[in-house]
This record gives structure tokens, sequence and C-alpha cells, in this order.
């Protein structure tokens, strides 16, 4: 079964750097790093482009459009919609475009409560920004610089 994982903390307290250093283990050829995207972005990708992928989301706050397909290639492992194109000649046609998981995902936000259907079927991964936590960072790394 994918996992998922949501990242969530307040803004500055290292969310994306924690996905990007995550990510650079990971081979080029089984991820897609996302910035944006557009409402309709994922319903046109081949149909098995985004097959066994780790999606790296940088943004869920500026991903709102993209949610519901998320949710669904999350847990119906696929998703389709129909469109009307325009054939080589002009003519209009009825086309269904499919899109197939698993897909493994992972996104950053600072909103956890917009982002609830998507949460729960997430690991969620809370950053601490408090002071004591800086304090015990800077605790570890001057213990470190004496090894």
């Amino acid at each position: 079964m994918p996992l998922h994982l949501m990242c969530l903390g307040a803004s500055g307290t290292g969310k994306t750097w924690l996905q990007e250093k995550v990510s650079e283990l990971m081979p080029e050829e089984d991820k897609l790093e996302i910035t944006t995207l557009s409402s309709n972005a994922f319903y046109y990708f081949g149909r098995e482009e985004l097959k066994h992928k780790l999606l790296l989301i940088e943004d869920l706050d500026g991903a709102e459009s993209v949610l519901y397909p998320l949710r669904e290639l999350q847990s119906k492992r696929r998703i389709s919609k129909t469109v009307t194109l325009k054939d080589n000649k002009g003519n209009l046609k009825t086309v269904t475009l499919n899109v197939e998981g698993p897909v493994c995902f992972s996104g950053c936000t600072t909103w956890e409560k917009l982002y609830e259907d998507n949460a729960n079927r997430c690991i969620l991964l809370y950053m601490d920004g408090s002071s004591e936590q800086d304090g015990k960072i800077m605790e570890y790394q001057r213990r470190m610089r004496h090894y």
C-alpha cells in the first residue's frame, strides 16, 4: 500500500527543505517534483505516467483545485475525466482521459484544516518551530562539534 505524507507547520519551519532532502534519496525517474498545478493538470498526464511515482507538491496552500483528483489517485488509484476536444479537422469529439496509479504523495502546508479530506489519507508530520526545539538543535550542534 502506498504511503502518503503531509508536512505541516508555520512558514519558515523547514517543511519544504525536509521534503527536498528526502526526495534527494529517491531516483529521479521515480519521482515528480511539482511547484504548482492547474486544476486539470492530473488528467492530462499519460495513462501510466504517474504509475508508481512519488508526487512531491511543494506548496499545497496554492493547490486547492487539485485536491480532489489527488484524493482519488490516493484512494481509488486512478482518475478519469471526459472532455470535448477538436480533432485536426475542427470537429468536436468526446474523449475520456484516464490516469492510473498507484502513486505516493508528499506535500507541505501551513493549513491542516483546509486539507482535512486529504490529510486523513496521509501520515501527518508536524514541524516544531518552538524556541525549545531551537535550543535542542543548537545543543546537538554544539555536541557534534566536539566529536
